[in-house]
């Protein structure tokens, strides 16, 4: 154990910045990449043994390289309320769980990359240093512009940035086609209430972007709200939204671009003051899949795509008809 500590504390002391010049495809991200030995890349000088420990990760990973080059994803890929590309997961076997002992987990696999979030701990960052693999962290993922960055980092990563630029611009696509399809209908007043009742999204969120994006007025935006805050019921109430999203978290919705209309949800209906939000009032309260509402990759589209769908009916007439 001594050992082991001594080999952290001299890990700590050798920095980041020395190790990332070693690798052509990852000198555009010093900051983010972090190791202490050269990996076994394949002929080609690609990673090819490359672990994902964050559920946007997992999804934008595999649009960019087969699954023959990955060895293990985060335990999210299997959980269909937030995976949105469970089928294409499944055909990886590998899973790390983000226990404390991840760095354990993850070093057992022998990696050539490791993928971590942004709120990764550095006792873990630290043991991960350990092994032979470059450590990449992505940003929070907030906005699209950050999600954006996070597919190019990553794709700069695993040696495909022209893969990544291309998964970028069809993304942009998208949202242009969903923009295409509401412009010149009027916005309504839409808010988004996350797990709780209590958090929202406001200035700085994809949830808002999205929102905008599908033809609907971001009520918590209006009122100033910043990222994911707390809203109280009385300034619900004073918005008076015409329609409101909440998270599905009994994983009953499982369709890519559907909704259920909830008259009210229990979470409502308990309060008599939510009577009197339009949105409740008037059966406008929709739940959609975890998987659509918290995506911080770039299949957050499906998200707006759902959301225009009810947002504007008129203009979507064929229920199942696609943005694609």
């Amino acid at each position: 154990m001594k050992i082991f500590g001594i080999a952290i504390s001299i890990l700590l002391m050798l920095g980041a910045s020395a190790f990332a010049g070693r690798f052509g495809f990852l000198q555009k991200n010093p900051i983010r990449v972090a190791g202490n030995a050269a990996p076994t890349l394949s002929p080609t000088g690609k990673p090819i043994r490359i672990v994902s420990t964050e559920n946007s990760v997992n999804e934008i990973l595999i649009d960019l390289v087969g699954p023959e080059r990955i060895v293990a994803l985060s335990k999210d890929a299997d959980n269909p309320g937030l995976c949105n590309e469970i089928e294409r997961m499944s055909k990886i076997p590998g899973r790390v769980d983000g226990t404390p002992i991840l760095s354990e987990q993850v070093l057992a696999l022998d990696p050539d990359l490791v993928f971590v979030g942004s709120a990764c701990p550095p006792e873990t960052l630290a043991l991960l240093k350990i092994g032979r693999a470059p450590v990449v962290r992505i940003n929070r993922g907030y906005s699209i512009l950050e999600i954006q960055e996070n597919i190019r980092t990553i794709g700069e990563a695993v040696g495909e940035p022209e893969r990544a630029g291309r998964v970028i611009a069809e993304m942009d696509r998208r949202l242009g086609v969903v923009r295409e399809h509401v412009s010149g209908a009027p916005p309504p007043r839409t808010l988004y209430i996350g797990s709780g009742n209590g958090y929202t999204a406001g200035i700085d969120t994809y949830t808002d972007e999205l929102i905008q994006a599908a033809g609907g007025r971001n009520v918590a935006r209006e009122a100033g709200v910043k990222q994911w805050g707390r809203i109280s019921l009385e300034t619900v109430i004073e918005m008076n939204p015409d329609i409101i999203f909440v998270p599905d978290t009994a994983g009953r919705e499982h369709g890519a671009v559907g909704a259920r209309t909830v008259v009210p949800t229990k979470e409502l209906a308990r309060d008599p003051l939510w009577r009197d939000v339009r949105a409740v009032r008037e059966g406008r309260v929709y739940a959609l899949a975890p998987r659509l509402l918290l995506c911080n990759s770039h299949n957050n589209v499906l998200a707006a795509e759902a959301m225009a769908r009810i947002l504007h009916p008129a203009r979507y007439p064929a229920s199942g008809e696609s943005t694609r």
